[in-house]
């Protein structure tokens, strides 16, 4: 994945069957699933805590905004598992970032209530929030 992304970065040309996707989403407290491809389609869908419906937007995201997204995953080596895996307690949620480009897919995860104090996959989410609020309809 690493040499995938930085090829993207190096030409600063983003192949449409790039996906990207952050993902927070707890049955019992809602969340965040943000899923961006390499055509600049994006999509969040957000629940909220207690209900049961779905919201759905979709938004068009610039070349740039998206390659700058790419050098923060690289600067962040995104494509490593650095939390170790441990039962999670009653209630706990993980976040997850999912990237595929070129028949090569990575994952990984940390625990929401971890993700302040790794300051790794809390960067990725704030710059999606960014992207979404710069996107375009």
């Amino acid at each position: 994945m690493e040499t995938e992304l930085k090829h993207i970065s190096d030409t600063r040309n983003v192949p449409t069957d790039l996906v990207i996707t952050y993902d927070d989403m707890h049955g019992l407290w809602g969340g965040t699933t943000i899923t961006i491809r390499g055509n600049g389609r994006a999509e969040r869908r957000t629940q909220q805590i207690g209900l049961v419906e779905i919201d759905v937007v979709q938004k068009q995201i610039d070349e740039p905004a998206l390659i700058e997204l790419i050098d923060l995953l690289i600067k962040l080596t995104a494509w490593e598992q650095v939390t170790p895996d441990e039962m999670l307690i009653p209630d706990e949620s993980r976040a997850n970032l999912a990237i595929s480009v070129n028949g090569h897919t990575s994952s990984m995860w940390e625990r929401v209530n971890e993700m302040a104090s790794n300051n790794r996959l809390s960067q990725i989410k704030n710059r999606l929030d960014g992207l979404w609020q710069r996107a375009t309809p």
